[in-house]
């Protein structure tokens, strides 16, 4: 039996060849004579040990990840010097498959509902084209000069795939600057052209770039800052790649083929969970359907507007949605949903069932803004054709409502950045001042080639270059951006200065903190009344740590996979400046060549709500938000949230201090305790509450009890069911959803999920009845 011409080997090999000259049918093995055209000086093969003795961790251990549990998927010091990695195959399959994939997510953006492909159906897909690639593509060489690159440089192998897989996850992570245009150009009504925007989004990359390369012995070069969410990469990477590996008590399936069966599983599950009977999803919600016209039961037990109090579901996106829930340790899954229960069980619900800023009279979660009559706060009734507010129309028509809900996670996202600042300065020695300047001996050391004196001055040059591009950008276009200098280079300082401490969170918890709510703290009352400059200000900013974050998270992914370094950061530098081209190219065709986008004649659903609620947030911050969160503002109660978030930091920076040797309190992360639940509305109670006990059953019964079955099979499990759910997604999204298949199929199973009170947002009070009378702003 072969695959794509790779055969399986006996199971009695060792590392020079099949015994006996058999191949069987047990193992991947790569042909032989492979290797040997291929002068690879290890060989990478299948070979069963005996069965490993099942170990148990002790508690501490087993809510971490610890480097035992990584060097069991990407062995931190194997390194096979010889393989080719800049191959031209690497780089044709890198540049076609990250167009592809990041235009359709471009494209479908647009489309309600929308589809998001992402970089993990490039990893599946440059496996098989890698292998085809060896298999006919002839062994020719092109020569310029000194300079010679083979067409076909032997078998595909894990360096070129990893380098393939990070630059497309780069391209495919653009979809803040894609949304950014759309806004300026059909909700703005500014249009100053795609290569303005290509500008500003090559600005925004080159500081990111040269960012984190400043920040490689911090954030990289260092075993002890894992990056968990890049370890189910890494597993299937070794499972494709067939690495030795050991069988655990009986279980003596093979990576790849465990990956198999949990792909097909999660391939097949999504079609009925999302389909068939899409019920399942939210089955918690069950006591909103037996009686759907009661706002209680639906704001209690509700998934989509509710606080989801029973963690009752059978979706793995639902289950997924803060994120792969079998890569976060346990303390920081355990941090979090603590976090959730605090604020969103507890405070919540005791604002709003006391009617606090008469929030009672709307959703519990939402993130829209409301007028007194409890309907959508219509824009365009207050503001004049320059997006100033007309105070005149605002008194005539309504001050602006905001849901509990989504006040709370304004308040959340002002929390976690004063307590994420405190935490990283108290720990500013140890996490960030040694690591930079301490000269690296440690043997896996991987970066520090590309980190010294040399290239911190390319590092620097990229910044200077990207933040010239940038003041030529907003001061060109001042009419339009009306950001100008000024506000461009605060901005992009503050993405700076908090690039590293929320990076450090991220790298240990996989928890990535949405800094949003600060930037349109800071934007909101520096350029008061002015909307479209907070839209820039906040993008500016959040685009350099966020494009940064994606950087350092490819870094991390080449230093486990050992891709050459000074390789692995031109291939990122590249594919920054390959997503600026393909976003906003593939964004301007949309908006100049498909006729009423963004508007409800839009054909095919193209009507951008995605981006009419993130416009909504802007106008929010921008019209109203000096106003309504200053003093004297209704809603000035989150401003102190900054001041929660300190207090919280120095009761966790004390106990630290006074009790050294406490696990709890080791582990206790103020950032995450804060901004954990920031993710509300968006994700309600079934997805923490679903994510957590999934995270505690494998991340700590299983990590602890069964520690040789997770270290070979649990991250192998998190990619499979990912994997899984995109491509199931992709196919029923366009054969179903995309042609109006789906309109014609229903029944109580597709329908009772959308016919109660959680899915309609009814409200505890009635909606026509606030008392908006007294009330300015």
């Amino acid at each position: 039996m072969s695959f794509l011409g790779v055969k399986r080997a006996s199971t009695d090999t060792t590392e020079s060849g099949a015994k006996d000259g058999k191949v069987e049918s047990d193992e991947f093995r790569i042909p032989e004579q492979d290797l040997e055209k291929d002068s690879i000086k290890k060989e990478v093969i299948a070979e069963e040990y005996e069965d490993e003795t099942d170990s148990t961790l002790s508690t501490s251990e087993a809510i971490e990840i610890t480097l035992k549990d990584i060097d069991e998927v990407v062995d931190l010091h194997e390194r096979d010097v010889d393989a080719p990695a800049g191959t031209i195959r690497m780089w044709v399959l890198a540049i076609g498959l990250s167009t592809v994939i990041s235009g359709v997510d471009v494209f479908f953006a647009f489309r309600f509902p929308s589809i998001s492909i992402g970089a993990i159906v490039a990893q599946l897909l440059a496996y098989p084209l890698g292998l085809l690639w060896h298999m006919i593509v002839p062994e020719w060489t092109i020569r310029i000069g000194k300079w010679s690159l083979p067409l076909n440089p032997g078998r595909f192998n894990t360096k070129e795939h990893a380098l393939i897989y990070l630059f497309t996850n780069t391209v495919a992570s653009t979809g803040l600057l894609s949304n950014t245009q759309i806004e300026q150009v059909k909700f703005f009504k500014n249009d100053y052209g795609i290569g303005r925007f290509i500008l500003f989004d090559i600005a925004g990359f080159l500081i990111s770039w040269g960012l984190a390369g400043f920040s490689l012995p911090i954030l990289v070069d260092r075993e002890e800052v894992i990056w968990p969410g890049v370890l189910n990469s890494c597993a299937l990477f070794k499972a494709l790649h067939n690495y030795k590996e050991p069988s655990i008590r009986g279980w003596k399936i093979t990576r790849f083929n465990f990956f198999i069966c949990a792909f097909t599983a999660s391939f097949i599950w999504y079609w009925f969970s999302d389909l068939i009977i899409p019920f399942i999803a939210s089955l918690g919600a069950f006591p909103s359907w037996s009686r759907p016209k009661n706002a209680v039961l639906g704001q209690v037990f509700g998934t989509t507007n509710g606080l989801g109090l029973l963690p009752l579901t059978f979706d793995w996106p639902t289950i997924s949605n803060l994120g792969n829930p079998l890569l976060v340790p346990l303390w920081a899954a355990a941090t979090i949903f603590a976090s959730f229960v605090f604020w969103v069980w507890i405070v919540v619900p005791a604002m709003y069932y006391q009617n606090k800023w008469h929030t009672a009279h709307l959703p519990l979660l939402s993130n829209n803004l409301f007028d007194k009559k409890g309907t959508s706060y219509k824009i365009n009734s207050v503001v004049t054709k320059k997006w100033q507010i007309d105070l005149e129309k605002y008194k005539a028509y309504s001050p602006v409502f905001i849901p509990v809900g989504f006040l709370m996670s304004l308040a959340l996202s002002l929390g976690g950045f004063s307590a994420v600042m405190i935490s990283f300065f108290w720990k500013f020695k140890t996490d960030a001042w040694e690591p930079l300047f301490k000269k690296e001996t440690h043997s896996t050391s991987h970066y520090i080639v590309a980190s010294g004196k040399k290239f911190k001055t390319f590092y620097v040059c990229s910044i200077l270059v990207g933040l010239a591009l940038g003041f030529v950008f907003s001061e060109a276009w001042h009419e339009a951006a009306q950001l100008g200098a000024g506000g461009y280079l605060v901005s992009a300082l503050i993405g700076i200065l908090i690039f590293v401490p929320v990076a450090l969170v991220e790298s240990r918890s996989t928890f990535e903190l949405n800094m949003n709510g600060f930037f349109n703290v800071v934007g909101a009352f520096w350029f008061k009344g002015k909307p479209i400059a907070t839209l820039y200000f906040l993008n500016t900013g959040f685009s350099i740590f966020e494009h940064a974050m994606h950087y350092t998270q490819g870094a991390k992914l080449g230093f486990y996979m050992k891709t050459p370094p000074k390789l692995t950061m031109f291939v990122l530098l590249a594919a920054g400046i390959w997503a600026s081209l393909v976003t906003s190219s593939v964004a301007g065709f949309v908006l100049y060549h498909i006729d009423n986008v963004c508007t409800a004649a839009a054909k095919n659903h193209m009507i951008c709500k995605k981006q009419q609620t993130a416009f909504n947030t802007q106008i929010l911050w921008g019209l109203f938000g000096h106003k309504i969160f200053g003093d004297g503002g209704r809603y000035n109660f989150i401003m102190y949230f900054f001041l929660v978030g300190a207090v919280v930091s120095c009761i966790v920076i004390v106990m630290q201090i006074w009790r050294p040797k406490s696990v709890f309190w080791a582990k206790a992360n103020p950032a995450l305790f804060m901004a954990g639940a920031e993710n509300i509305p968006t994700s309600t109670g079934i997805n923490y509450s679903a994510w957590f006990i999934v995270a505690m059953i494998f991340n700590y019964y299983i990590h602890k009890k069964h520690t040789a079955w997770w270290r070979k099979y649990n991250l192998i499990l998190a990619a499979g069911l990912d994997c899984g759910v995109a491509i199931a997604a992709i196919l029923v999204y366009f054969c179903v959803v995309y042609t109006g298949g789906s309109a014609n199929y229903s029944w109580w199973g597709t329908e009772v999920a959308s016919s109660s009170c959680d899915s309609k947002g009814c409200p505890y009070l009635p909606a026509k009845k606030i008392d908006a009378s007294g009330i300015t702003w």
